[in-house]
């Protein structure tokens, strides 16, 4: 009898602590008739942002129009070089937006005319006098870069980029020569600006467009390189001075092409 007496208790505590489970799961799945919702899953898209840097050579195309070609003669672009910071950006599915800061290195060589300063101008069509501009500028692109061909998702890939860049002259350095006696007359800085300015006399438009290779590494394809070749084209013309007091007065187009090396990080 002892033994029963102890059984019975613990049987019915038993019984009390099962149903209690019960009664709270089922609170817990039909409470308000609905289902406790699982937290969503997103999958990565697989198109991160990819920064990069590049460098290369720069050839450019120089030429007067019009008026001008009656001051100017042996116009030709000096070569120079350009590097950069690239930021692509991911948008609609397989394309990419560019924005970076790029800077570049070129000139522009021509026999023209000159007059010291307080002399007397007088134009005899002899083109004494050999000018050599030294260019420094920045571009802030803004460009779309689209892949050539199915897809861009494979390791090697052609694409091509097109768009606008802010031109700014960050400085220049003119020499002319007495191309008879070789003795330099005179030097200056700060003598090129643009004609149609934007925030600055300094500043104006390029439209780019390029075409170029890339190959991504086959673990990370955020990784990898690339190379292209890009084409400048000035929407203003640049106005130099000769002496920054009006003696030259030339009005010129300075285009580039330029070949890039780069690597994405």
């Amino acid at each position: 009898m002892t033994f029963r007496k102890i059984l019975s208790p613990l049987f019915l505590l038993f019984i009390l602590i099962c149903g209690k489970g019960i009664g709270q799961n089922s609170t817990y799945l039909y409470h308000d008739g609905g289902v406790a919702t699982p937290p969503t899953y997103e999958a990565p898209s697989g198109r991160p942002w990819k920064t990069s840097i590049d460098a290369g050579l720069v050839f450019g195309f120089a030429g007067t129009s019009g008026y001008y070609n009656y001051y100017v003669s042996g116009i030709s672009a000096n070569s120079g070089y350009t590097f950069g910071v690239i930021e692509e950006i991911p948008v609609q599915k397989r394309s990419y937006i560019q924005v970076g800061l790029e800077i570049l290195k070129d000139g522009v060589s021509f026999n023209s005319y000159f007059f010291g300063p307080n002399t007397s101008f007088l134009y005899d069509g002899n083109f004494a006098y050999s000018h050599s501009i030294s260019m420094n500028e920045i571009h802030v692109p803004v460009l779309y870069k689209f892949p050539i061909g199915p897809t861009d998702r494979k390791n090697r890939s052609v694409y091509m980029t097109a768009g606008w860049k802010w031109r700014y002259i960050s400085y220049t350095y003119s020499q002319v020569t007495n191309n008879n006696t070789g003795y330099l007359v005179w030097s200056g800085e700060r003598d090129v600006s643009t004609i149609y300015r934007i925030l600055s006399p300094f500043g104006s438009s390029i439209f780019e467009v390029s075409i170029g290779y890339q190959r991504n590494t086959k673990k990370k394809k955020k990784r990898g390189w690339y190379a292209n070749f890009e084409y400048n084209y000035g929407l203003s013309p640049l106005h130099y001075t000769g002496n920054t007091q009006g003696s030259n007065d030339v009005v010129f187009r300075l285009n580039t092409l330029i070949f890039k090396i780069g690597k994405i990080f």
